[in-house]
């Protein structure tokens, strides 16, 4: 059988909301289905035919999006959501509250209290670390090291210690010793400015 989606039951049953199950339901509902919904609701509610978004070229995108056919890129989160004149914060809220079972304002508290925990450890400092005249800067691929471990090994190496003593030193495989080895600098923590 075929995924269900909630206007077919509607078209079944107008009372399907009240089934003891819908609730339920809706808490489970994927998120193709929510951007759906939320997609033709805004839609609708703007009066806009599928041909008038995005253009008439992408009439079966926006046709398979509404049906729940395809996943919805950011890029064109944004182009649907200028050609509808919402923002695409606007459309995620309605989207994860519809996805999640919650109300729009349960949806924005939380997104408020996650932004002001990134905001109070620092995470606005290291966002824009991130970017650097409009570019992404690069780094070394793979995990970064722990600070302390590194500067433990270089310790060792500055004192002249082998790879196999400073594993066994630190209680670390020499593996790790061996890749921290090669490091030249030690990372410094990110401290956030504080502006006065």
């Amino acid at each position: 059988m075929g995924e269900v989606r909630s206007w077919e039951l509607y078209s079944v049953d107008p009372d399907w909301a009240t089934w003891p199950y819908a609730q339920l339901w809706v808490m489970h509902m994927t998120l193709k289905l929510a951007v759906a919904a939320v997609l033709r609701a805004l839609r609708e509610q703007e009066r806009r035919t599928q041909e008038s978004l995005m253009g008439a070229s992408d009439r079966r995108y926006v046709n398979k999006l509404e049906h729940g056919a395809y996943n919805l890129s950011l890029e064109k989160l944004r182009s649907i959501c200028l050609d509808i004149g919402v923002s695409p914060l606007t459309f995620l809220t309605l989207t994860l509250a519809i996805a999640d079972g919650e109300s729009v304002s349960d949806v924005l508290a939380r997104a408020k209290s996650e932004l002001d925990d990134f905001e109070s450890i620092g995470g606005l400092h290291e966002l824009e670390r991130q970017l650097s005249d409009g570019v992404l800067v690069t780094r070394r691929p793979g995990k970064r090291p722990d600070p302390q471990r590194l500067k433990d090994v270089l310790r060792c190496k500055g004192e002249g210690m082998t790879q196999k003593a400073t594993a066994e030193l630190l209680g670390i495989p020499k593996q790790t010793v061996h890749d921290l080895w090669k490091r030249d600098v030690v990372a410094s923590p990110v401290k956030p400015q504080v502006e006065l």
